[in-house]
């Protein structure tokens, strides 16, 4: 009879949120194993923000050398593509075994293999059956599948990392977050850039007048954005690919075309029904308030394959420790997605935080916006930046944030900033009373703000 392990915790990914589960659960004394069928560390470490900041800030400093032409820095700055991804890979490929060591020293089990449900308590694992007391899914999100004529010719945004050399032409296809960030890095690099995208939208998340403005940040860079564009076929012509787009069938000749077209919950190889696992209308595990599964309690979820929320790295995290705390104590905590901070690595940086004025509209909150442009201002003005801008949606009630949008350097601080003041319900009064180090970009706000 084949021996049965019953640990008691079972988490089924080792990103984010399954590390935050293990490491808490681990250190109350639970006997823990962690399984993935990917190298340890998760998308953001590996396939993620991690190595997409190392090429974003390498290439900030080529765009700031430009900017910098008439303010009496001279010399030329380019980037050696190899060199740069040779670099990038020396910070991200000693993650996995890093994170082997933390389990060893931890007494977590590291077992490599994809995880599938059995029934509503067992999962197999190579071959090895398990039956913990908990299981956690924490397998994050996958590429979305797209079903065109050629797509097998496309290459994933996970390829992109491992990219030695820059091909001269590159096609995005998506019009999202990680689209947008890989093509800045590739256009800066020196590669003519397309986004092509299906719908007529870019970056649905921010405030449309601010994408507009990161959008003429982003043709200036060269990039060429295409909208109502979906893909019809992709074919090899000689050393080219050609995709066919749109009602017209528009053809994009490029070296290469990237599938960015968004992430979806990863969740079908784990044989979700044989778990009594239900799905929400997102496709990824349908839980309680507890981030527990609305219908096999032994079971919970966090991070991108839940997909209540943002999929952002302290989103998971913060779910991670949710789904911790209710394993060991029993349900008693619930996630807080109020104040959720998040930033578009392009160049410049675009950020926000709360809502959108459209949103505020809908739901009839009394509001009043502060916003237009900060291309006036020294901050900006020293740095060459033709296109900062910023939207500050506040309360009429109390005279608090509802939300804000920042296009521009030093965007992801400064809306940190505006979290807090969310999380803390300071109003725009007390704001304009604080005082801040001159001139940094934390001041700015008293300009936004007037």
């Amino acid at each position: 009879m084949t021996k049965v392990e019953k640990p008691d915790v079972l988490v089924i990914g080792s990103g984010p949120a399954g590390g935050a589960v293990a490491r808490i659960c681990s250190a109350k004394g639970k006997q823990v194993v962690v399984a993935d069928y990917q190298p340890f560390g998760g998308t953001c470490p590996l396939r993620g923000c991690e190595p997409k900041k190392f090429l974003f800030d390498v290439t900030n400093v080529a765009l700031r050398r430009k900017h910098m032409t008439e303010r009496g820095l001279h010399g030329c700055i380019a980037v050696d593509w190899n060199k740069m991804m040779t670099a990038m890979a020396e910070m991200r490929d000693p993650i996995p075994s890093l994170v082997e060591q933390f389990y060893e020293k931890q007494g977590i089990t590291g077992v490599h293999g994809k995880a599938k449900f059995l029934s509503s308590d067992t999962v197999v694992i190579n071959r090895k059956k398990y039956q913990p007391e908990n299981i956690v899914i924490a397998t994050g999100a996958t590429p979305r599948a797209v079903d065109f004529e050629g797509h097998e010719l496309l290459i994933s945004t996970d390829d992109f990392f491992e990219m030695k050399e820059l091909p001269p032409r590159i096609v995005f296809v998506g019009g999202g977050f990680i689209a947008f960030e890989l093509a800045h890095i590739a256009a800066i690099a020196g590669s003519q850039v397309d986004i092509v995208l299906r719908s007529d939208r870019f970056l649905r998340r921010f405030d449309s007048s601010l994408v507009d403005c990161m959008l003429e940040a982003s043709r200036d860079l060269g990039i060429r954005l295409h909208t109502m564009m979906p893909p019809n076929s992709l074919k090899q012509e000689g050393n080219d690919l050609i995709l066919s787009a749109g009602e017209d069938d528009i053809g994009f000749r490029a070296d290469c075309v990237v599938l960015a077209a968004g992430r979806v919950a990863h969740v079908e190889e784990l044989d979700p029904k044989k778990g009594q696992l239900e799905l929400n209308k997102k496709g990824g595990i349908s839980v309680n308030e507890f981030m527990q599964s609305t219908t096999n309690p032994r079971v919970y979820a966090a991070g991108d394959v839940v997909g209540n929320s943002m999929e952002l790295t302290p989103v998971a995290s913060m779910e991670g420790l949710v789904v911790a705390s209710n394993i060991l104590h029993g349900n008693n905590e619930n996630p807080d997605y109020s104040v959720v901070p998040y930033t578009l690595f392009t160049h410049p940086p675009l950020s926000s935080v709360g809502l959108r004025e459209e949103e505020i509209k809908a739901n009839n909150i009394p509001y009043k916006v502060f916003e237009g442009s900060a291309s006036g201002w020294s901050e900006y003005r020293r740095l060459g930046e033709q296109y900062p801008s910023y939207k500050i949606v506040v309360s009429r009630t109390d005279d608090t944030i509802l939300g804000a949008t920042i296009n521009g350097h030093n965007s992801e601080e400064i809306i940190n900033i505006f979290a807090f003041a969310m999380r803390t319900k300071t109003t725009v009064a007390e704001l304009n009373k604080w005082l801040w180090a001159y001139p940094s970009f934390g001041y700015t706000i008293r300009y936004m703000l007037k």
